[in-house]
């Protein structure tokens, strides 16, 4: 469940409470857009996250090959790596700004450089076809048949 800090900024005790409750029932809660508003940092250790997703307004500074955007990310990693929690930083649009995120070593990243939003029905084909263009890219006899079952398989579900 991703959540941004202006659900946070009421009744903390009460919400504190509830995100405490879904946790344990295994929901996974996403702390979106960390770094926007008024973020604290007292939310990432109160607060029972699971992910804080980078908002993509920092990504934007790589643009400029902003070494103090740079600084902001990799510190924000470090800082989930040291909480337990996963990173994904969103936003991620030219293949300058993906090649200097990999420097800063998030657990995901994701933008409209990697895709486009698409109806889930539309999910399997596409990954049908990615794998069928990796696939004539491999030498003869390298295609794993078992790999190719099972994306098949999603594709006509």
């Amino acid at each position: 469940m991703e959540i941004t800090e202006t659900l946070l900024l009421g009744n903390n005790e009460t919400v504190l409470d509830e995100l405490r409750r879904l946790k344990t029932m295994g929901v996974a809660i996403v702390m979106d857009d960390f770094g926007t508003g008024y973020s604290s940092l007292s939310y990432l250790w109160r607060f029972p996250f699971s992910k804080i997703k980078i908002d993509r307004s920092f990504v934007q500074g790589f643009n400029n090959t902003d070494r103090d955007a740079e600084t902001v990310v990799k510190t924000i990693v470090a800082l989930g790596r040291e909480l337990h929690m996963q990173v994904t930083v969103e936003g991620v649009e030219t293949a300058n700004q993906a090649s200097a995120i990999e420097r800063t070593d998030p657990d995901q990243v994701q933008g409209f450089f990697f895709g486009k939003p698409m109806p889930a029905a539309e999910i399997a084909a596409e990954l049908l076809k990615d794998f069928q263009k990796s696939a004539q890219s491999r030498p003869r006899g390298d295609v794993d048949r078992t790999e190719l079952q099972i994306v098949k398989r999603a594709a006509n579900s």
